[in-house]
């Protein structure tokens, strides 16, 4: 039998980061352990359809957790009869414990400096953070990227990148309300555990130094001013022996020559963005610029959406002693900003999102998107049917109704929401327009003293297409109840679909029943039982009808 066995061993980093402050380490305990284990045995068959998964297996799961005088090791591991391969144990592991004002990082770590320099880009080294006062320092230095060749074991085939190191440094003065900051970023391939043919590769080294600065000025709690920018200066292959051509159209590297190795490959680019805002206790606006210069990178960050400029203004309001409250957004987009591309799309993006609380039973929220854009030639002419033109809107509403008593809580939800691509090119509008209308309505019942629930919905999808429409209906109905103080837990879900497709109709129709039982605090069974049914009519074919059932006996112990 083939087993797969994982061990994901993560300590305070890796997905996500974690940061120990060591000030009350003396309070913690020396070592302190919980978490569940989960053991489930699973039975499957089909009818009308060749089986989806085997049909019998089991799964055993656990996510014990350990801490060390407060550090967390989250520990997971999945044992099943699925697979032959198998994955290392040790994934990424980092520290940053934290003393008073002083932090120090160490192994894989997630840092920002800022957005356009060390951007939350994953480094393998170590650095700090001292907050002194209203003094900030901080310095980051390790690999952000690790080397990749073509996999001779398995010929697994990856595009050849060279190991990738840098080093990021951050100073800052001020407080929450007002504050300046400075960072630095350089950073630089290396040959180091490259493994490939650094004579017959493709690849080029790269290089890139990154200057930015930000700011925050906040005036009588009410007016605040903001910015930030910087300037990428990335050179493409730093082994090339071309000389850089300070001609008029690169006179912008004529300084920075002198102070940085540059060559033919060298080009800056630069990124900005700042806005000023004005906040009263009924009303607030905000205003923002930001400005991203064709290919500008950092290699401290992962992405960048660059050749945008972008104008956008947001004004909010709150009336009726806070009962009604207004957030807009209405912005405008262009791209091409150096006129490099055959045609220059400009955007048009709006938003409004409403929240009434009408009384203390009903209440409305309402949302509205607009997202406009056109494209128009620039350097040369173009085919109207490969300029893109459209308007893509989106309302939703949402009704509520909530009953609530000791005895009983009713929430009665209906929700609508419209939605329409419309094509705006003569070209090609006919064969692009969409149109989407999705309704529902929930209800929910809870019998508090008695831990009864009941719930019910129906709901109604319709898209509108040029082929054709597709539209779905269907109905769903549920329950759960507790018994000897919840120790025994019994559900029920089950739903019934209708569906009108271009090829044909289709029924769906799911039933499901689930139980537990806690004897013990720690100790919990598992029942569950659900079976699937689809019956779908084709065209000039026969109607495909099968169905699944799938059983689950599980028990989960937790400590």
């Amino acid at each position: 039998m083939k087993i797969q066995i994982y061990i994901a061993f993560i300590m305070l980093y890796s997905i996500c980061s974690y940061s120990q402050d060591l000030t009350d380490i003396k309070s913690k305990k020396p070592f302190e352990y919980s978490g569940t284990i989960d053991l489930r045995g699973i039975s499957y068959t089909a009818k009308g359809i060749d089986p989806r998964r085997n049909p019998y297996t089991f799964v055993i799961t656990g996510a014990p957790v350990l801490s060390f005088y407060g550090f967390t090791v989250p520990v997971s591991f999945s044992y099943s009869p699925q697979g032959a391969s198998f994955n290392q144990p040790f994934n990424q592991f980092g520290l940053s414990p934290k003393y008073k004002w002083i932090t120090l990082h160490g192994g894989y770590r997630n840092v920002s400096f800022s957005p356009y320099t060390l951007a939350g880009h994953t480094l393998l080294g170590g650095g700090f953070e001292l907050t002194p006062g209203k003094f900030s320092v901080g310095f980051m230095t390790g690999r952000l990227n690790k080397s990749t060749t073509i996999d001779t074991l398995s010929g697994y085939v990856r595009p050849e990148s060279f190991s990738r190191y840098g080093t990021a440094i951050k100073l800052g003065y001020g407080t929450q309300e007002k504050m300046v900051n400075l960072s630095f970023l350089s950073a630089k391939d290396s040959e180091k555990g490259f493994k490939g043919n650094l004579d017959s590769t493709t690849v080029n080294q790269a290089a890139n130094t990154v200057l930015g600065g930000d700011f925050k000025y906040i005036l009588f709690n009410k007016l605040s001013i903001y910015g930030d920018g910087a300037i990428s200066i990335y050179t493409k292959n730093i082994h090339s022996d071309l000389e850089i051509d300070l001609d008029s159209s690169r006179k912008g590297l004529k300084t920075l020559k002198n102070l940085f190795d540059l060559n033919a490959t060298s080009e800056y680019f630069l990124a900005y963005s700042g806005g000023i805002g004005y906040v009263e206790r009924l009303f607030s606006i905000r205003a923002t610029y930001r400005k991203v210069e064709p290919n500008f990178q950092s290699m401290g960050a992962y992405f960048f959406q660059n050749d945008l400029q972008q104008i956008t203004i947001n004004p909010g309001l709150v009336l009726l002693q806070g009962k009604l409250r207004f957030n807009g957004s209405i912005g405008l987009q262009k791209d091409n900003l150096k006129n490099r591309k055959l045609a220059q799309t400009k955007r048009v993006i709006s938003m409004a999102n409403l929240n009434w609380d009408i009384s203390t039973k009903f209440g409305l929220d309402a949302n509205y998107t607009n997202f406009t854009m056109n494209s128009e030639p620039t350097v040369a002419m173009v085919d109207n049917k490969f300029l893109l033109a459209q308007t893509n809107e989106n309302l939703s509403i949402t009704p509520r109704f909530i009953l609530s008593s000791a005895a009983s809580t009713q929430i009665f939800i209906l929700s609508y929401n419209g939605s329409r691509l419309k094509d705006l090119n003569e070209d090609t509008a006919e064969e692009n327009d969409i149109f989407s209308s999705v309704a529902m309505l929930n209800y929910t019942l809870t019998l508090n003293p008695t831990s009864l629930s009941i719930n019910a919905a129906v709901n109604y999808v319709n898209n509108t297409m040029s082929v054709g429409n597709i539209s779905n209906q269907g109905i769903s109905i549920g329950a759960s109840k507790g018994f000897l103080k919840n120790k025994i837990l019994l559900g029920s879900q089950n739903s019934y679909t209708r569906s009108q497709l271009i090829n044909g109709d289709g029924t769906i129709m799911n039933f499901s029943v689930s139980g537990s039982y806690a004897p013990f605090k720690a100790h919990r069974f598992n029942l569950r039982a659900s079976s699937m049914s689809n019956s779908t009519k084709r065209e000039n074919m026969d109607p495909l009808k099968y169905s699944e059932f799938t059983a689950e006996i599980g028990y989960t112990f937790s400590f």
